[in-house]
């Protein structure tokens, strides 16, 4: 049994390694900034190459270890070869936190085949992949890992008035789809959790929320009367990638402010 003087020990990282696809948007760089702070080396990956690396520089100016990966989430051979790069430059891999997730709106009755591909492939189909890869690391190293991917509220609840279908399809599949994975990987020690959001005030929906009606119902729906802000969604990532939470796999945690609590 850890002592009580020990407690505070269950949530550093310091030497492991965490790689952070998506990892320059609001979310993705309050993740990477959090688990620098907790002692981790990080990767910052992302589509776009100079915006890894700015934010991997801002981390070794600040006195963190850190290293740009750009890759396209929609190819699997450049998601291999990422996690590849990824765990050759830091000699391991210990945690994965998967922020990417794109959508392009469309209501059901104008739904494109090729926009339903670009969101199933962006927010599911990516995960699988990104998680198969960083598991063949974390298992040929000897076992053990934390995998974070970041679902939705929408990995639960559809929204109405917006279209949405493909993006609630692929987002609902990756709660069950993270089941499959936790219980593959456990006898690896390796737990596999998802983070589901309600809206979170950053740059890719602040136009939805600058709409003062849109932004009036949605919180009339959310107990707590607000949205999430990223760093309160680095907060639950940091805990599910810690020993503190080394019995918990398979499950999502809604960050929600208790909306699927009441709908």
């Amino acid at each position: 049994m850890m002592a009580w003087s020990d407690l505070g020990q269950l949530f550093r990282l310091d030497g492991k390694v965490a790689l952070v696809p998506g990892g320059y948007g609001g979310i993705g760089e309050a993740v990477c900034r959090g688990l620098a702070a907790a002692g981790a080396k990080v990767v910052v990956a992302g589509q776009r190459a100079e915006r890894t690396d700015v934010l991997a520089q801002a981390l070794r100016d600040e006195g963190c270890e850190a290293y740009a990966a750009p890759f396209d989430a929609h190819k699997v051979a450049d998601i291999r070869r990422m996690v590849d790069d990824a765990a050759a430059y830091f000699g391991r891999l210990d945690i994965l936190v998967n922020c990417v997730g794109l959508n392009r709106e469309e209501k059901l009755l104008d739904i494109t085949e090729e926009n339903f591909d670009f969101v199933y492939s962006a927010n599911l189909k990516s995960a699988l992949f990104l998680s198969q890869a960083a598991a063949r690391h974390m298992i040929a190293q000897g076992g053990g890992g934390k995998h974070v991917h970041l679902g939705s509220v929408r990995t639960l609840l559809g929204l109405r008035g917006r279209g949405y279908a493909a993006y609630c399809a692929a987002k609902g599949g990756l709660g069950t789809m993270c089941k499959q994975l936790a219980a593959e990987l456990a006898p690896h020690r390796i737990n596999v959790n998802v983070v589901a959001p309600t809206f979170v005030r950053t740059e890719q929906v602040a136009a939805m929320l600058n709409d003062a009606q849109f932004y009036a119902s949605l919180t009339a729906r959310i107990p707590l009367g607000r949205v999430a802000e990223p760093e309160e969604v680095m907060h639950a990532v940091l805990f599910l990638v810690s020993r503190a939470s080394d019995f918990i796999t398979g499950q999502v945690l809604y960050l929600d402010g208790g909306i699927t609590a009441t709908q």
